[in-house]
């Protein structure tokens, strides 16, 4: 728990990554087009909500049922965003997507059938770690094309599901038989 936030109970890392992901949105808003601001609009409030679903106490009291219904409108967006990637033929993004619609599908296998993931855990670990493996690839091309942003952007993001809601550093440390 943080000094400086001692009334939540919320771990400021988390706390610092949300508020980055936040001025990503506000700096896309400004400078970005408006598919790119709703996509990382978008990205921003589907992670804030799986969060949610993972925390033990949450501000917001939302059915399952309602959390579903938004998570299903914020993914429809990302996928009209990825469409007009596929459009205009920019790859790289194409493949940044894909490996994220993969991550997605993992994100909701947990939240809507947990006992399946339980049954198939080795599974669902190395799946997990070959889209996160798949993600840093992609950095790693923009870093190649000297895409900056895209790297900083990237990489941001990375961290964000990789600490908020993957855990990364409990599912590396999982068993995986």
């Amino acid at each position: 728990m943080s000094s400086f936030f001692p009334v939540l109970p919320y771990p400021c890392h988390k706390l610092l990554i949300v508020a980055l992901l936040a001025v990503n949105v506000i700096a896309y808003g400004y400078y970005g087009s408006l598919a790119n601001s709703l996509d990382t609009l978008a990205w921003l409030l589907l992670l804030v909500f799986y969060e949610l679903q993972n925390a033990v106490t949450s501000p917001i009291i939302l059915s399952a049922q309602r959390q579903q219904h938004i998570r299903n409108v914020l993914i429809a967006i990302i996928i009209g965003v990825f469409l007009r990637y596929l459009q205009v033929k920019e790859w790289l993004e194409v493949t940044n997507e894909l490996l994220w619609f993969a991550l997605i599908a993992l994100l909701e296998t947990e939240a809507r059938w947990p006992a399946k993931v339980r049954q198939f855990k080795r599974s669902y670990w190395l799946a997990s770690v070959l889209v996160f493996l798949g993600l840093i690839g992609v950095v790693v091309a923009w870093a190649w094309q000297s895409a900056w942003l895209d790297v900083y952007d990237a990489s941001l993001w990375i961290i964000a599901f990789g600490l908020i809601d993957m855990d990364i550093f409990q599912l590396l440390q999982r068993k995986s038989g």
